[in-house]
């Protein structure tokens, strides 16, 4: 399951992209049952979550298990996120986007 935050238009988009390509269940963190997952909002806020039982993922590593579900070529590219230095600039790439994210356009839903 991937938990994103619901009201980051950005966040919003790249879930409606993954939906449409694939069968991984989305969810907002809104409409989530935090505490029951083990997140909090502040950490939904920061970070898109993967979570697979009791294991989660965050930043790009729960990107690279998306790409890893969407299967094709994508798994490819989730594989070498895992491996420097691809990890390195994956983890970079992805706390750039994040911290800049209200500046990409767009609109939720």
């Amino acid at each position: 399951m991937l938990v994103y935050d619901g009201d980051c238009v950005f966040c919003c988009r790249c879930a409606q992209w993954v939906a449409e390509r694939s069968s991984i269940d989305l969810i907002a963190d809104r409409d989530a049952d935090l505490e029951g997952l083990g997140l909090t909002f502040s950490e939904t806020k920061r970070f898109v979550w993967w979570v697979e039982g009791d294991r989660k993922f965050a930043g790009h590593k729960a990107v690279g298990r998306v790409l890893q579900s969407l299967g094709g070529g994508w798994v490819l590219l989730a594989g070498a996120m895992k491996v420097p230095p691809v990890s390195w600039l994956a983890a970079l790439t992805y706390r750039l986007v994040a911290a800049n994210r209200h500046r990409f356009a767009g609109g939720c839903g």
